[in-house]
């Protein structure tokens, strides 16, 4: 693992739907996360997160929930309990909102209360789970208003765990286009769009605005899922076309996010694309820089 001498690096790619707090308030969370996310892992207190991050040396990460109600009817969690867990994590951890594009002008009004009462900073999206065409009138309005609220979008591209949900609207070609129409909008291809890595690289290399980061393509271990990427795409072509671009993001708690960090900090990198992969890039994605 790298040796880090302080807490510099962010994550940008972290479930809150199996924190502990919430799941005590709210039982359900462990249904959901079971029934729609696949994830039967025990629910665990916030300080244990904070300790994963701690040991890789991870100033920040980025929650992201998912917002259901109207294909699940349920919200894991909801975006008030997101800014609930920034609050107590002592300035560790960045808010997104989630919103359900299929509820019209709710969905825009909850994206403004996320931004303006809540504090969120950025939407995460997932269109299998959410059962939404990111092509879509709806989808559009919701691009259109992140992009005048400033928010950046991370969404999520490529399979899913199972096959009760459908996956033809999370290929990253599809993306193309939002990015091209609205150039102010950050949006980062969770996954790097896997199996679909070079149609996500495609779109990044593209569109300046898009990033893709390094959270697991349900390949087995960590380094296997990174692995998985480098033989799709040379190590050369992530540190030159995508070293602006390309950010760490563990998924956990699917994954344990030292064994992630191990996985991408074992990659050959230059020192600069290392920096800007762990950091730099998250950074500018949040608005930062």
């Amino acid at each position: 693992m790298r040796k880090l001498s302080s807490l510099m690096w962010l994550d940008v790619h972290v479930h809150p739907l199996l924190i502990k707090e919430l799941t005590d308030n709210r039982p359900e969370l462990l249904e959901n996360a079971d029934k729609i996310f696949d994830l039967r892992t025990s629910a665990q207190p916030l300080s244990t997160l904070l300790r994963e991050m701690d040991i890789c040396g991870i100033e920040r990460a980025v929650l992201l929930p998912i917002n259901c109600k109207k294909s699940h009817g349920c919200e894991m969690p909801s975006n008030q309990e997101v800014a609930e867990t920034v609050k107590r994590s002592n300035g560790r951890l960045v808010g997104f909102a989630s919103v359900d594009p299929n509820t019209g002008d709710d969905a825009l009004r909850e994206l403004r209360r996320s931004r303006d009462q809540l504090g969120l900073r950025g939407l995460k999206l997932n269109p299998a789970l959410q059962d939404f065409d990111p092509t879509g009138s709806q989808a559009l309005a919701i691009f259109r208003e992140a992009e005048r609220l400033d928010m950046p979008i991370l969404i999520h591209t490529g399979i899913t765990f199972c096959n009760r949900f459908s996956i033809k609207h999370s290929q990253p070609l599809l993306l193309d286009d939002v990015a091209r129409k609205h150039p102010r909008l950050s949006i980062c291809l969770a996954h790097m769009g896997w199996p679909w890595v070079w149609d996500a690289v495609t779109v990044a290399i593209r569109n300046p605005n898009v990033y893709v980061d390094t959270a697991g393509t349900f390949a087995g271990t960590p380094r296997e899922s990174i692995r998985q990427i480098t033989s799709s795409v040379p190590v050369r072509v992530l540190e030159n076309a995508l070293v602006d671009r390309l950010m760490f993001g563990s998924d956990y708690p699917r994954i344990e996010i030292n064994k992630m960090f191990e996985a991408v900090s074992e990659l050959p990198l230059r020192k600069d694309a290392a920096g800007a992969i762990f950091r730099t890039n998250a950074l500018r994605f949040l608005g930062e820089t």
